[in-house]
């Protein structure tokens, strides 16, 4: 048998770097934007987590809170459009559009921060099991969702459905049916726009997904958990209401991510597999000079660096 030379994992990683870092230290340096406008997501809340995971009831079994809202966020990932994780105490009023999945607690002074970010224009989207417990996990008292916040989206929830594992209900949206998953909550329109409705059981016709004017935004409500493609459906929608653009025109294969900062566009392929980009016109290829156009291919953890 061949001998072969042995490199730890760590030798390769370090290689690679460095690799990598040389041929970066080409690129000038990438200026932001900082008044540019951005897609949100509130995520990444430590306290949410917490107590999403560890309160009983609503099905104590599949509650995921992070994967909610990597499900929501996906598809802008996959889109081109860059979409910020912010936590509940940061600055709303720089972003066009708030994906806040499975909302379960509210710190103090949320709900009002909430109220004057769609009152002053923005989109806001929450989902089932939203707006229920405060910071110490104590349920709001006056119904669900919390405070004014039934009034923002146009809705209060009457109760929760929390469906057995291999039980199923299904929600009717833009003509298409979509499954519903452990989690339905049972909510009345107070004003929304009723834009899907539920399909069986005891609450067959009620409102499963609304969008509510308030000011001068707006503020949808999901009632249910899919683990299908509703949240990418649901998205396209959210995008042309909020009139949100990708950060540019070139399109690529699944598992390619493309960002724009400044005057650089970064595509980086993290697939298993090599990849097409259609480049819309002529790009300098920053690192190597070379000018690129036309379809390209990129290979696995290939990445290009466009201006």
């Amino acid at each position: 048998m061949e001998k072969r030379e042995y490199i730890s994992p760590v030798a390769e990683i370090v290689e690679v770097g460095t690799l990598n870092m040389l041929a970066l230290s080409k690129v000038d340096t990438v200026q932001i934007d900082d008044t540019e406008q951005w897609t949100g997501e509130s995520r990444g809340d430590w306290e949410n987590i917490w107590a999403t995971k560890h309160f009983c009831g609503f099905n104590n079994i599949n509650r995921n809170y992070v994967a909610e809202c990597m499900k929501w966020y996906a598809p802008f990932l996959k889109n081109g459009i860059s979409a910020d994780v912010i936590p509940m105490d940061a600055d709303f009023s720089k972003y066009d559009l708030i994906i806040a999945p499975f909302l379960y607690m509210l710190k103090d002074g949320t709900a009002e921060r909430i109220e004057n970010y769609v009152a002053n224009g923005g989109k806001f989207v929450t989902t089932y099991l939203s707006c229920m417990v405060d910071k110490n996990d104590m349920c709001f008292l006056g119904g669900f969702p919390a405070e004014n916040l039934k009034n923002v989206f146009g809705i209060w929830n009457e109760e929760t459905d929390s469906l057995p594992e291999g039980m199923k209900n299904s929600v009717e949206y833009n003509g298409e049916k979509y499954d519903v998953e452990h989690v339905c909550d049972i909510i009345h329109s107070t004003g929304a726009d009723i834009l899907g409705t539920y399909e069986q059981d005891f609450y067959k016709g009620m409102p499963a997904v609304t969008e509510n004017n308030f000011g001068k935004g707006k503020a949808y409500y999901v009632a249910f958990r899919n683990d299908g493609n509703f949240a990418d459906i649901f998205c396209k929608k959210l995008v042309l209401d909020a009139a949100i653009t990708p950060d540019c025109d070139i399109t690529a294969d699944d598992g390619v991510l493309i960002r724009k900062r400044g005057e650089h566009i970064f595509v980086m392929n993290f697939s298993d597999d090599k990849v097409k980009i259609n480049l819309n016109g002529e790009y300098k290829n920053s690192v190597s000079g070379e000018v690129l156009t036309g379809e390209t291919e990129l290979d696995v953890c290939g990445y290009l660096v466009l201006e």
